[in-house]
């Protein structure tokens, strides 16, 4: 067993470990899986209170939920990331896509963005979100922090936090936990009001997210403690856990999930189908996460959730530094509501899973006993077993089609064609109900839908596929179907359906009864099991065949209804049939019209309102915040991604001066009111060219979004500063900041090499070392890393500077320890004023512990030589953007390529609702720089895209039939000639009305 302080969970690692992963995906390499799922020591869970025992359990086999052992298959899903008028939408499609549970984090500084100011309605509203959850009949699983990371803005940490002086995020901390207690007193109240025990839909709670010292039952400190004492006290009843559980992309790894140790079921509450990285669909993605999934309904796992199921997008300036305002995900369900070829994976998978739940909740590893089934080396075959049948588990993870003749005991021989990678379920001896049993079930049983007194079982095949079912009866059956009577044979009490299945454009379609209790056969190819639905929200359960998409349903005693939808560039759905108890009935599809559509809407003259205007020498400071010293961003409670910064300096002399700040992202500068450059505020510093004499510096800074703080413990003032911030020096001449560049490793046995010191640095014997490379082969280990530092003579001190060391460090100079740091992903410096040291070249040696998966110097080393210089005070400080407070007045723009620094833009654009269309639109800023779009008043959030020229998402509910106005804010002035609003062919759906009058 790993040492929990080991376990550093792999999404949270965006630097070096994620950009390794991005390129596996780019390469193909399916093959690849994170370890760190593998990696986590306790995936305990704790019981809830004996009030939830009816109503949320689990034991060592699965879980129960109204005392019904149930497979949890669960959906991530944002409500933060999607507005609220379409979360019913959003849900629906989850649960039709055979989700019963949907995952949400609770983000902190989405409901308090502004200190002791909470915001529970409207987008934010999650006793609506949580009331919707329910009344669509899915359970929930809640994380509430108060850490989320979800590459969000500051992983959710409200900016206000920021300044709590001895404020300690995640630690045992009073100055922490008074806040995190005060938010908590204000979302914990929703959430354990819909717990199951209320007649909620909340089955399970997470209590923190990800943190680097305790997972599942693990409490390391007093702070873990804290919060499961707060959230007891505050009525959580339900079954709880810390930070999460198997995180990784492909959780069952090898597939050994059974531990007679674990008191809980397995359950993987981050499954990560495909990465933040992606917009969209890519062709291995369907087959590559079909194959993890069944993986883990293979080998005994109880549950999973898709982190993600639904990205969104990042409205506002919620994205962290890592994205813009798509989080699509590349998730089952897109950030427009289109459905991709996972979401079709997702649902067999899903179907499946909870149509054998009896048996996959309470199962224990039966492979042994089946191994004769063949004796081909590269088939696996793995079974789960227990008191309602056996599931047999046929594994191809050959880069092959593998066809395969089986011989069961007393069956006719039966052949299987498994793809590259598939996973086949057998089904044998599963009880249908009390009269009827699935002795073997040998075909691709796609899911078993339970209508009263009819068992339906869908089978999906392709064109000459052979089709076998068993079953075993009480009482002698009778064939009902008259079409394909003669492919069910009666023996006494046993019934086969042994044929080859011939497509005729709808399901072949088969029936027996016994007794009161019918059994009806369904078989579909996959592109019919595709367009398949089966609808539970009406008083009767309903199969409904031919559909791209089931949205709402409505059944009464005289007819049913059903909206539905197909892709715009898809073939219409023509032929859909609909199956209930009583019987089935052939649906009447609503004609639609054909219709003509533009893809590009029409923007009127742009429209221009100078933002710059805050940098003119003569300005009157007004509400501009006045310090000695320039404040970070957001410390003056600023909740945008800019901000203005105006001083005065005078230059002694006439020449090249160097600028130094800490802070980010970019700064447009201005010198008397002209604009001069700009800085990329985290390279360190900026030259500029003065005359002798006082100057007036402006600075328009901003950020890209804040680091999420992954696995960071401690103080967060200091952590990822925007704008500018701290000290700010101005030297003449420069510049003098440099980086480290020439690296040199030497593997060390053990931690105790330490002790001895580093080695003298031999060039001839030590590996270059390239800053972000894996030095340990994805291994635990230790080893040093050396360089030479030019000397300094007469510098007064000089400043190492290290963004991030993979994972914890001790830093010798000339051979002498002088600072020990712990952690990864945590800046940290060291200083050197010894001048008889500077005088002489320096030799900097790094002793790395890597405690897991990739190690070394993750982030470029640098170090600062301007010694001294003059520190700029006299401050003026002021929030942007905000398009009210610019004293000029909206001008029609003049063709100028790029204007005089950060500028307003507004349009407005006709859109006209068309019928039974359902267009989603897209804002492309082609030619603009950094900025923000508004439509109507909201704010789509950030471009440009990290993924590609995919277009901002406009959310249908925020267009309005009619004139809609488009306000863009770019950071660098850009002109938005280029800009143009298209429609998503792939999102764009049409909209029809299924129904039938009779359905006797």
């Amino acid at each position: 067993m790993r040492n929990k302080n080991s376990i550093r969970p792999i999404r949270t690692s965006y630097m070096m470990k994620y950009s390794r992963f991005l390129l596996l995906l780019l390469l193909g390499l399916s093959a690849f899986t994170f370890t760190s799922a593998q990696e986590v020591v306790n995936d305990h869970m704790f019981h809830g209170l004996p009030e939830a025992k009816n109503f949320s359990d689990f034991d060592s086999k699965g879980f129960l939920i109204n005392q019904k052992r149930t497979f949890i298959v669960s959906a991530g899903m944002e409500y933060a990331r999607v507005p609220h008028q379409l979360w019913r939408e959003r849900l629906l499609q989850l649960k039709r896509g055979g989700f019963n549970c949907i995952e949400i984090y609770t983000i902190w500084n989405y409901h308090e963005p502004v200190e002791g100011k909470f915001e529970f309605s409207g987008d934010q509203n999650l006793d609506q979100f949580l009331a919707l959850v329910k009344e669509l009949g899915l359970y929930a699983i809640v994380r509430v922090g108060p850490y989320y990371c979800a590459e969000w803005d500051q992983g959710g940490y409200p900016t206000w936090l920021r300044f709590k002086p001895g404020l300690r995020v995640r630690e045992d901390n009073a100055e922490f936990e008074k806040y995190v207690d005060r938010f908590f007193d204000r979302l914990l109240p929703i959430v354990m009001k819909h717990q199951i025990t209320k007649g909620g839909s909340v089955i399970l709670i997470q209590l923190e997210n990800e943190h680097p010292k305790g997972w599942g039952t693990d409490m390391p400190n007093g702070y873990f403690k804290h919060l499961q004492s707060k959230s007891l006290a505050m009525g959580m009843e339900v079954p709880y856990f810390f930070s999460g559980l198997h995180h990784a992309n492909d959780p069952a790894g090898k597939g050994k999930l059974d531990d007679s140790k674990r008191p809980n079921p397995w359950f993987s509450t981050e499954f990560w189908s495909v990465w933040y990285s992606q917009y969209g669909a890519k062709p291995t993605d369907a087959s590559l996460y079909d194959r993890r999934t069944w993986k883990i309904i293979a080998h005994g796992g109880n549950g999973y959730n898709f982190y993600m199921a639904h990205g969104g997008s990042n409205f506002g300036y919620t994205n962290n530094d890592e994205d813009a305002a798509s989080y699509d995900y590349g998730a089952a369900v897109g950030q427009a509501g289109d459905l991709r070829p996972l979401y079709f994976t997702f649902k067999r998978a899903g179907y499946f899973a909870r149509s054998f739940q009896e048996i996959l909740e309470n199962s224990t590893d039966a492979s042994t006993a089946y191994q004769y089934l063949t004796q081909d080396t590269v088939l696996k075959i793995s079974a789960r077993k227990s008191d309602a049948g056996t599931l047999i588990f046929l594994d191809n993870p050959a880069e092959k089609q593998l066809t395969k003749t089986f011989t069961v005991k007393g069956l006719p021989p039966f052949t299987i064609n498994l793809l590259s990678g598939e996973i086949h379920p057998i089904v044998h001896q599963f009880k249908l109900n009390d009269k009827v049993a699935l002795n073997w079930g040998l075909s691709r049983i796609y899911g078993v839908v339970k209508q009263q007194h009819t068992t339906t079982i869908l089978v999906e095949a392709n064109a000459g596929n052979p089709i076998y079912l068993n079953f075993m009866t009480t009482v002698k059956a009778i064939v009902k179907s008259a079409v394909n009577a003669g492919d069910l044979k009666v023996k006494g009490k046993n019934v086969t359906l042994n044929t080859v299945f011939k497509p005729k454009g709808q399901p072949s379609h088969y029936l027996f009864k016994t007794d009161d209790q019918l059994i009806r056969i369904l078989v579909l190819d996959k592109a019919a099991a595709d367009k398949t639905w089966i609808a539970d929200e009406t008083e009767k359960e309903a199969i409904v065949t031919g559909v791209s998409y089931l949205g709402e349903t409505k059944l009464s005693s005289t007819g049913f209804q059903a909206a539905a939808t197909f892709p715009i560039a898809a073939t219409r759905d023509t032929c859909t049939m609909l199956y209930l108890e009583e019987g089935l009935k052939k649906m009447t599809v609503v004609p639609v019209q054909d219709v003509k559509i533009d893809t590009l809407l029409h923007l009127t003259p742009w429209e221009n309102k100078d933002a710059a205007i805050f940098a003119s020498s003569d300005l009157a400071h007004g509400k501009w915040v006045s310090s000695e010293n320039p404040l970070q961003m957001g410390e003056d409670g600023n909740l945008t991604n800019s901000a203005w910064y105006r001083t005065k300096f005078n230059a002694a002399v006439a020449g090249n001066y160097t600028l130094q700040s800490d802070g980010g992202d970019r700064a447009t500068v201005f010198v008397d009111g002209k604009l001069v450059t700009n800085w990329k505020i985290r390279s360190g510093e900026l030259t500029l060219v003065l005359k002798k004499g006082m100057h007036n510096l402006a600075f328009f800074t901003a950020h890209d979004g804040r680091d999420k703080l992954a696995a960071y413990l401690g103080p967060i003032t200091e952590i990822d500063k925007k704008g500018l911030s701290g000290i700010t020096l101005i030297k003449k001449g420069g510049p003098f900041i440099s980086t480290l560049d020439k690296w040199y490793f030497s593997a060390a046995p053990d931690s105790i090499a330490i002790k001895s010191g580093p080695p003298l640095l031999d060039t001839l014997k030590a590996a270059p070392y390239k800053i972000g490379s894996d030095a340990f082969n994805l291994k635990e280990g230790y080893g040093w890393f050396q360089t030479i530092i030019k000397a300094q003579p007469g510098l007064p001190k000089l400043i190492i500077s290290f963004k991030s060391t993979d994972e914890n460090a001790t830093l010798f100079i000339n051979g002498k320890k002088v600072l020990r740091h712990e952690g990864w992903n945590i800046p940290f410096e060291y200083t050197i004023t010894d001048t008889a040291i500077l005088a002489h070249p320096i030799q900097l040696s790094v002793f790395i512990e890597n405690v897991s998966n990739e190690g070394g110097i993750d982030q470029p080393v640098k170090i600062n030589t301007i010694g001294s210089g003059t520190i700029l005070n006299g401050w003026k400080m002021k929030d942007g953007p905000d398009i009210e407070d610019a004293s000029a007045s909206w001008k029609i723009l003049a063709g100028i390529d790029s204007l005089n620094g950060p500028q307003w833009y507004r349009s407005t654009f006709n859109q006209q609702k068309i019928a039974n269309r359902k267009l989603v639109w897209r804002v492309h800023p082609y030619g603009m720089g950094h900025g923000s779009v508004w439509i109507n008043g909201h704010n789509l959030g950030r471009y440009p895209e990290k993924i590609g020229d995919i277009g901002m998402y406009i959310p249908e509910p925020w267009l309005k039939e009619g004139l809609n106005e488009i306000i863009i804010f770019d950071e660098d002035g850009k002109n938005p000639g280029q800009v143009k609003i298209k429609m998503e062919t792939a999102s764009s759906k049409i909209t029809y009305t299924l129904q039938t009058d009779d359905i006797k």
